[in-house]
């Protein structure tokens, strides 16, 4: 089961690093367009026009398509004051119970933006400026949601597994096994 999971964790790793790849990439462009229009607004007399409903789109992808891959490395602020006091079993059920609300609200969060994609998608819609569509943002929020309950069902796999054995290691959890660590020179 841990190679399974571990394979699994790997797979939507390489996914989830590729889409902060992705913010990272929409960020220099934000950046860029914030340059260019203040140079344009300061010397030329002369906006970029529709940069708030650029900038409105930039920030739905740059918000969302960076949560997973920060959820893999417990980049998130966590309530680490009692989980850091527990061990063996009570700190694996306080994952999973962390885990199992997180995955529920990601889950009601995910069907919502499913439905208003599906609404935006049927009603049309686009900015009031230069008329961008909203369907595609609304369908980032959507897949990063999913990306994200992906994350939150592997770790809650990996949470479980612990609780039932919890002196094996993971990597995911970066736990290492109960036993005595020896460095290489002894």
């Amino acid at each position: 089961m841990q190679a399974f999971i571990d394979s699994c964790d790997n797979a939507l790793g390489a996914v989830e690093k590729f889409a902060a790849i992705i913010a990272g990439i929409l960020i220099l462009a934000l950046m860029s367009l914030v340059c260019i229009e203040v140079v344009g607004r300061g010397v030329f007399n002369h906006p970029v026009r529709g940069s708030i409903d650029i900038v409105e789109q930039l920030m739905v992808a740059l918000v969302t398509l960076g949560v997973s891959y920060c959820q893999s490395h417990f980049g998130n602020v966590r309530m680490t004051l009692l989980s850091d006091r527990c061990r063996g079993r009570a700190k694996w059920l306080n994952e999973v119970f962390a885990l199992a609300i997180g995955l529920f609200v990601v889950a009601i969060l995910t069907k919502g933006s499913w439905l208003n994609l599906m609404r935006s998608w049927n009603n049309g819609g686009d900015t009031p400026e230069i008329g961008i569509p909203l369907w595609p943002g609304i369908a980032l929020v959507t897949g990063a949601l999913g990306l994200l309950g992906l994350r939150l069902l592997l770790q809650l796999t990996e949470a479980l597994r612990l609780l039932a054995r919890p002196t094996d290691g993971s990597t995911i959890f970066g736990h290492p096994m109960d036993a005595i660590e020896t460095t290489p020179y002894e």
